[in-house]
């Protein structure tokens, strides 16, 4: 059994004004990883930044999930087989949740279209370089709503890997807090490599929600993002992580069904995004600079936000 604990502040200041200075994570961890019957838990409070979007007060954040974000319970009667149970993290998009589990503080707008915990059950098989998972959720966290997501993974080399992932919802899924599109299937392909120092990860991201009178959407609609972020670790203390995106709805500007935006600013817009972050660790202490920009087309929205993050892990 393994445990740990977060502690992390930040503050970023927005086209010059202070946004927000709050926590990004006061967590604490309970992991048991080996032999047949495996758990983890994780407990506290969290906040989830979004470039070019509101930066929402921790607690508030909090509410999202509760105050046990992820738990899970696992049984592995094998080496290469795995069933999981509980409060899951997402299988879709290469950027996590929380601001430590990330090269960059801020998430992109992809991370923010996609799933990020739901409730169910997962089967995991993993042998050489493949690996495949299938789960039965409740999607974006949507209670009684059922959704199914999965995973297929190759890795051609320690370097070189390649990954598949998908969601599809319940059609008629209504949104709730943490998503207002709750409906939308959604399909990603991540590529992962590696150069010596530099560490690449393109991915592609097609969203699709469709006509449904129960959840209130008039009409069929669908965006899609290409994103890339890298990382270069110039040593073991210092290094330099960017991620540069493109999202765009394929809504016209007059659509007035209530998922015409899946972007975040209005129907028919898009939004191009650039963060760079650069970082210095010092025992179990990170610091995180961080300079994010983000022009949406169609809106007339521009924003540039500048920020620090000072981490603790125990």
């Amino acid at each position: 059994m393994t445990y740990s604990a977060v502690v992390s502040g930040y503050t970023f200041a927005t086209n010059h004004a202070v946004a927000r200075s709050d926590l990004s994570n006061l967590l604490v961890s309970a992991t048991r990883n080996t032999g047949t019957f495996r758990y983890s838990v994780t407990a506290g409070a969290y906040a989830f930044p979004v470039v070019g979007q509101p930066l929402v007060p921790t607690f508030q954040s909090t509410g999202l999930y509760g105050v046990v974000p992820v738990a899970y319970v696992q049984y592995a009667p094998s080496a290469t087989f795995t069933m999981s149970a509980g409060k899951l993290a997402t299988l879709l998009g290469y950027e996590s949740g929380f601001t430590f589990q990330n090269v960059n503080v801020q998430r992109g707008l992809a991370w923010n279209a996609e799933p990020d915990i739901s409730r169910g059950v997962r089967a995991a098989y993993t042998k050489a370089n493949l690996t495949v998972e299938l789960e039965l959720n409740d999607g974006y966290y949507s209670g009684n709503r059922r959704a199914v997501e999965g995973l297929v993974g190759y890795a051609a080399s320690p370097a070189t890997g390649v990954q598949f992932a998908f969601i599809v919802p319940d059609a008629n899924t209504p949104g709730n807090a943490t998503s207002s599109v709750a409906n939308k299937a959604e399909y990603n392909l991540m590529l992962t490599q590696g150069f010596g120092k530099l560490q690449l990860t393109p991915y592609l991201l097609f969203v699709a929600s469709p006509a449904s009178t129960n959840a209130g959407f008039a009409a069929a609609e669908s965006a899609s993002a290409q994103v890339v972020i890298a990382n270069y670790a110039f040593d073991p203390a210092f290094s330099l992580a960017a991620r540069f995106e493109h999202m765009a709805n394929n809504s016209g500007t007059g659509d007035t069904s209530a998922n015409a935006d899946l972007v975040g600013y209005g129907p028919g817009s898009s939004a191009s995004t650039w963060t760079i972050t650069p970082a210095y660790r010092y025992k179990q202490f990170t610091f995180r600079g961080e300079y994010s920009n983000v022009s949406a087309g169609g809106a007339g929205f521009s924003q540039s936000r500048i920020g620090l993050e000072i981490l603790g892990q125990f």
